[in-house]
């Protein structure tokens, strides 16, 4: 996997846990806390750690290779 590969992926993840936290406070606006809202919210968190994971795997491979 190449190195932009790598970074356009956790990108996306991070900006789809922005998008399922936004809709998170719409559909808590509209409707209250509901199935769909802690969905989101599931949905948002697992984007967000999934995505620091990856962050912090690149952050140790790009460091090892450095040195």
């Amino acid at each position: 996997m190449s190195k932009n590969s790598f970074l356009t992926q956790i990108i996306f993840n991070y900006v789809m846990a922005a998008v399922f936290i936004w809709f998170t406070i719409d559909f808590v606006k509209s409707t209250g806390w509901g199935f769909f809202s802690i969905l989101c919210v599931v949905i948002a968190t697992n984007d967000f750690v999934r995505g620091t994971k990856m962050l912090q795997l690149f952050l140790k491979i790009t460091n090892h290779n450095k040195d």
